[in-house]
């Protein structure tokens, strides 16, 4: 019998789909979000949970781990083109817990949600051995602007809403002490791309999206199980964080297309486009201040691949995985 350390985070939720009686819900298990019919719309429901040894390093305040949360559960709304509707939160705490940390961990829930023009509507409170929060956000698209996971078709332009390595560049750094501590601000305090989602949405021609949450190779990967169709990314296209590249000119052993590629965190949207698009969608983002940029395209062949010039290679799945990989 194998343990969840060897089947890791997705295999042991496909073994929990398998076993769950199937719902009549318009999208279930396997996207960002499950959406339920409502009128001409669709309701979003999804749920994230964090605790303290897998998500909170000692530097992490009360305060950004109430934003993480609320972000982090926002992120999947917006990887639908959804607009949040609430959020509950369930507190798990240890009787030592005092009531400062209590306060700010609040604060910090509500800033977030009132920067992305939603509330927190309720929850629950538990003792527990160490911290544990779960998030539970609720949204609603319109039905012919729900961006899902499944959906690609070979020839598609593979794009991303803003620059990656960002999280790797502040978990680096909390670790190494190499450049202004602010540097973790970008880890700790995700910003989720609701607006870009929204404009994303009502262009109706996203074939394919999810949130780049588990690092791009994990996602691709993702991706690759629900859709018939490769990836081709170039190298020289993924858009590097400037902290990233600051850390390099500091660190210049730091290898920072693998922490682009792998470490995650970044919480931006990782989106497939028809190329007769492609253009006046990214017209669309750049007139909100937002960007999207080009990172390669869909194949027909059932591979995923990376291009470093004229060299070719397959792109490892080295993305973070539950019960597998440990950061903190």
């Amino acid at each position: 019998m194998k343990k969840l350390s060897e089947l890791g985070e997705r295999k042991a939720i496909r073994l929990v789909s398998d076993i769950l009686s199937k719902g009549d819900v318009a999208v279930g298990i396997g996207d960002d979000c499950a959406a339920f019919e409502f009128g001409e719309k669709y309701l979003l429901v999804s749920t994230d949970m964090i605790s303290q040894k897998a998500h909170m390093p000692k530097e992490m305040t009360p305060f950004q781990l109430g934003w993480f949360i609320v972000a982090i559960n926002l992120s999947d709304i917006a990887a639908k083109g959804g607009e949040p509707l609430g959020l509950v939160l369930s507190f798990g705490l240890p009787k030592k817990t005092s009531e400062v940390f209590l306060k700010d961990l609040t604060k910090g829930a509500d800033a977030c949600a009132t920067v992305f023009d939603t509330t927190i509507v309720g929850g629950d409170m538990k003792e527990t051995s160490e911290i544990i929060i779960c998030g539970t956000v609720v949204g609603v698209v319109n039905k012919d602007e729900f961006m899902p996971r499944k959906g690609a078709s070979p020839g598609d332009i593979i794009a991303v809403t803003g620059t990656l390595g960002k999280a790797g560049a502040g978990h680096y750094n909390l670790k190494n002490k190499i450049l202004d501590n602010d540097l973790s601000k970008q880890l700790l305090e995700p910003t989720p791309k609701i607006k870009e989602g929204r404009i994303l949405a009502k262009q109706k021609c996203v074939t394919s999206c999810m949130d780049i949450s588990d690092g791009l190779s994990s996602s691709l990967y993702q991706l690759q199980d629900v859709n018939n169709v490769g990836f081709e990314i170039n190298l020289n296209s993924i858009p590097i964080s400037s902290s990233l590249i600051q850390l390099h000119q500091k660190q210049t052993n730091l290898n920072i297309y693998n922490m682009a590629l792998h470490f995650g965190g970044d919480y931006e949207l990782l989106v497939i486009i028809p190329p007769r698009n492609f253009k006046k969608v990214k017209e669309e983002l750049k007139k909100n201040d937002s960007d999207l940029i080009s990172i390669g395209k869909t194949t027909s062949k059932k591979e995923i691949i990376i291009m470093d010039g004229n060299v070719k290679k397959t792109l490892e799945n080295k993305g973070y995985e539950h019960f597998i990989n440990h950061i903190f």
